[in-house]
C-alpha cells in the first residue's frame, strides 16, 4: 500500500507517545513493503525538507508550526503538491494528530479512505495544562481554546472512515462524541521487546548511570505537566522514606512543571531522596528500566497508554500506577495490587510500601514480566491489526466506487 501519515512532528524531532506510536508504526509497515510518507511541519531548525530513512520512510515538512493560518495554508499546499506528484495515488491517509490534518486533508481526495488514530483528547489535555495559568483572562482563553480545539477534533473523528484508539478507555471517549461503534477498534500499543529486555546485571546498569548501588530506586519518565500527578508522588515520599529510609526516587522529564516540582522537593526536605534528571535520552531509557527497582505512574487523568508501562515491564521492571485511564487495562492481569486506590499521595505512598515490604512482589520476575509484554504488547502485534484495517478501509472504498460507477 501507499499511505500518508498525517502528524504534527515525527518522533526524531519532537519525542513523545503518540509520536513514537506513529514511528514505531511507519518504520513496521515500511518493513513489510508498504510506502510510508509523514507530511509533519517543521519543528527544528536543521531538519531538511526532506528525508528517506534507511528502511524506507519519507520524512517531508513544511514550514507554519507555531502559527496556526500558516500551518493550515503550507500543510494544504504541501499536501497538495504531494498528491499531485505521487505517480501512484495514495491508498490510504492515516491521521495522528487531528490539528495537523486540518490544512493537508483539503488536498486530500474524498475517495482515499481516512484512518484516524485518536492519541487522546486535545481539547481536555489542553484545558487540564492551561485553565489555572493567567488568572480569569487565562481561563477564559483556555476556554476558548477548548472549544475550538474540540470542533477540531471532534470534526476529525466524524469525518474518519476508521478510528483506532490504544485502550478501551479512550474508545469510550471517542464514543462519547457521537461516533458510531462499528466505526472504532481498539489496537493496544507496545515496547519493542528486541530493545527492552531484563539485565543480566542491574549493578552494572547503576555503575552505567552513575547510581547508587546500595539504595533502592524508584523510577518516573514523564513529561513534567500537572496531570501527571508527579507533585503527589513527590508529597507521598516522607510517608515512603519514614518506613524505607534508604529509598531514592528518580524524575525524568521536561515541561512546564519542572520548577514547582523543583520547590517541593526543596520545601519538604526531600533532596536526599528525590533526585530529577531532565529529558532523558531515547537510547538511555532502556538502562533507566535496568537499574531500577519500581516504576511509578501517579497520572492523575488521561492516561491514553502510557508506552513507559509496556516498556519499564519489558526490561523486568514492575510498575505500579493510577487507576487512570488505560493503566488497570494493563496492569490487572499481572496483579491487581499494582493498581493503587487513588491518585492521592496516600494512595500512592501505601501502593509501593506495600510493594516494598511485601512478599507478594517476588512473583513479579523479569522473566516473567518481559513474557507477558511478549504475549500482549508489541509493535507486531500492532502493526498488524492495523493493517486489516487498512485492508478493510480499502475494500470498503472499492465497493463504494463500483457502486457509484454502476448507478
Amino acid at each position: 500500500m501507499n499511505i500518508l501519515f498525517l502528524a504534527d512532528a515525527v518522533f526524531e524531532d519532537l519525542p513523545g507517545g503518540s509520536r513514537m506510536v506513529a514511528w514505531e508504526l511507519a518504520h513496521g509497515l515500511a518493513r513489510r513493503g508498504h510506502a510510508v510518507t509523514f507530511l509533519v511541519a517543521h519543528q527544528k531548525a536543521k531538519a531538511p525538507d526532506e528525508e528517506c530513512s534507511a528502511d524506507g520512510v519519507r520524512v517531508l515538512r513544511y514550514a507554519g508550526a507555531g502559527r496556526v493560518l500558516d500551518f493550515m495554508r503550507m500543510g494544504q499546499e504541501a499536501c497538495a503538491k504531494l498528491v499531485q506528484e505521487n505517480e501512484s495515488r495514495f491508498d490510504i491517509v492515516h491521521t495522528h494528530f487531528a490539528y495537523a490534518a486540518v490544512g493537508p486533508l483539503r488536498a486530500i481526495p474524498a475517495s482515499v479512505p481516512r484512518i484516524r488514530t485518536f492519541h487522546g483528547p486535545w481539547d481536555d489535555e489542553g484545558w487540564a495544562e492551561e485553565r489555572g495559568a493567567g488568572g480569569v483572562v487565562g481561563t477564559l482563553k483556555a476556554r476558548v481554546k477548548r472549544t475550538l480545539r474540540s470542533r477540531v477534533e471532534t470534526g476529525s473523528l466524524r469525518g474518519s472512515d476508521h478510528i483506532l484508539t490504544l485502550s478501551d478507555c479512550f474508545r469510550d471517549l471517542v464514543l462519547r462524541r457521537g461516533i458510531d461503534t462499528a466505526k472504532v477498534s481498539v489496537i493496544p500499543g507496545g515496547a519493542d521487546i528486541a530493545r527492552f529486555q531484563p539485565a543480566a546485571d542491574r549493578t552494572a546498569c547503576r555503575h552505567t548511570l552513575g547510581l547508587p548501588t546500595d539504595r533502592r530506586i524508584l523510577l518516573s519518565v514523564r513529561r513534567l505537566a500537572a496531570r501527571m500527578g508527579l507533585d503527589n508522588l513527590i508529597k507521598a515520599m516522607p510517608e515512603i522514606v519514614a518506613r524505607c529510609p534508604d529509598v531514592l526516587l528518580l524524575l525524568g522529564g521536561s515541561g512546564p512543571e519542572k520548577a514547582n516540582l523543583e520547590g517541593l522537593i526543596h520545601s519538604l526536605g526531600l533532596q536526599d531522596h528525590v533526585q530529577m534528571l531532565g529529558f532523558i535520552p531515547d537510547p538511555d531509557l532502556p538502562t533507566y528500566y535496568q537499574a531500577a527497582d519500581l516504576f511509578v505512574l501517579p497520572t492523575l487523568a488521561l492516561e491514553g497508554f502510557g508506552l513507559v508501562t509496556t516498556e519499564a515491564l519489558a526490561c523486568g521492571l514492575p510498575v505500579i500506577g493510577t487507576p487512570a485511564g488505560a493503566t488497570p487495562e494493563i496492569l490487572a492481569r499481572l496483579d491487581p495490587r499494582l493498581i493503587t486506590s487513588g491518585t492521592s499521595p496516600e494512595a500512592l505512598a501505601q501502593a509501593v510500601l506495600g510493594f516494598l515490604e511485601g512478599g507478594w512482589a517476588d512473583a513479579l520476575t523479569p522473566t516473567r514480566l518481559h513474557a507477558y509484554v511478549a504475549q500482549h504488547y508489541t509493535w507486531d502485534r500492532h502493526i498488524t491489526a492495523t493493517e486489516a484495517i487498512y485492508e478493510n478501509a480499502c475494500a470498503a472504498a472499492s465497493r463504494s466506487c463500483a457502486a457509484a460507477v454502476s448507478r
